[in-house]
């Protein structure tokens, strides 16, 4: 038996297919279901996680002409 460890990333996205999946009928996301803003939520974090990765350059105040 093969134990396949989840990261956070591939967690979130599962708990999203399951809600999108099985409690909006998988349809089109529904503002009114109830899971609707933890759906949301989900999709911040994880676009947190995704972007964590990569680096951020402040222009304000850049002095490199």
């Amino acid at each position: 038996m093969t134990v396949e460890i989840l990261t956070p990333d591939i967690m979130i996205e599962e708990l999203m297919f399951y809600i999108h999946q099985e409690e909006m009928g998988g349809e089109c996301l529904d503002p009114d279901n109830r899971f609707f803003p933890l759906y949301l939520e989900l999709q911040k974090l994880l676009d947190k996680l995704n972007n964590d990765d990569k680096p951020y350059v402040s222009v304000k105040n850049d002095e490199s002409n």
